[in-house]
């Protein structure tokens, strides 16, 4: 028996939900997939939501973890673990509640890179759809999971969808509670196929448009604004609106607003906090 699955997908951002549980619930039967990996930034409320309304589909708890290493990806999570740990002490928390540590996108710049080779990864993210059609970083992260002898994944990294399963690993397990267990041993397939590349958003990126909305293979929105952040050619200084601090950085709002990774990561995890008081007083 094996069970196909999108290891790296995100269903919220800031507290917005981009994927609810119908749309999710279509994605799985039209594109003939089992299930996903919820992996939001500083929140696993939203992930153990569609773990309830979702009991027919496989819902793996996850979160893509801000250490000072770079993404962690915990999966089967029990617990929200905090941002801005060292990677290895983040990993650590990660097998402590029985969870999967997995590097995503490595040789992306907020990926953990040749650091991985001293951390105690269980899996590595060799193909990521939303890096597909550069090729180079999914080859590099492929030949790092190969030095390390760790287990390989595929997955999308997206907030579409329609999209969702477009690259996946099938797991090859009898019982859906040992699915874990079989990545970690390597029990997989992989299916490697690149998201659609957004012509017109990538030009208007290029072309310093301002005022446009997140690309939907990826919304990630401004906070301050909701408009899109923006991925310049070139590192520019900024100045972080939070603390006022400066750094070169590459992405910012396409408005020109900027948070230094501390502050972006200070405000999602207060986002976090207030979705889960909330919560508890519906459930009181």
């Amino acid at each position: 028996m094996s069970f196909k699955l999108d290891l790296h997908v995100h269903t919220e951002s800031h507290g917005k939900t981009l994927i609810n549980a119908g749309q999710l619930r279509q994605s799985f039967r039209n594109n003939n997939i089992n299930g996903i990996a919820v992996a939001n930034f500083f929140d696993i409320s939203h992930a153990l939501w569609l773990k309830k309304k979702l009991q027919e589909f496989i819902v793996i708890i996850g979160q893509e973890i801000w250490t000072n290493d770079g993404h962690v990806i915990g999966l089967g999570l029990k617990e929200r673990i905090a941002d801005f740990q060292d990677a290895a002490d983040t990993i650590g928390l990660i097998h402590d509640q029985g969870g999967l540590a997995v590097a995503p996108h490595p040789f992306l710049s907020l990926g953990v890179g040749e650091k991985a080779k001293s951390l105690p990864l269980d899996a590595i993210e060799v193909y990521s759809g939303l890096i597909g059609v550069t090729v180079l970083f999914n080859h590099k992260a492929k030949k790092l999971a190969e030095m390390m002898n760790v287990a390989q994944v595929a997955s999308t990294d997206t907030t579409d969808p329609g999209l969702i399963g477009r690259s996946h690993t099938e797991v090859f397990v009898e019982e859906p509670d040992r699915i874990l267990v079989a990545i970690r041993a390597g029990r997989v397939k992989l299916y490697k196929r690149p998201l659609p590349l957004p012509i017109i958003f990538i030009l208007m990126n290029i072309l310093n448009f301002t005022d446009f909305d997140p690309c939907s293979l990826h919304a990630v929105s401004c906070f301050f604004c909701e408009k899109s952040m923006s991925t310049r050619l070139f590192k520019k200084k900024h100045r972080c609106i939070d603390c006022g601090s400066e750094q070169l950085s590459r992405i910012s709002c396409c408005n020109g607003h900027f948070l230094c990774v501390g502050c972006v990561v200070r405000r999602g995890q207060l986002v976090a906090k207030a979705k889960e008081m909330s919560m508890i007083e519906v459930c009181k």
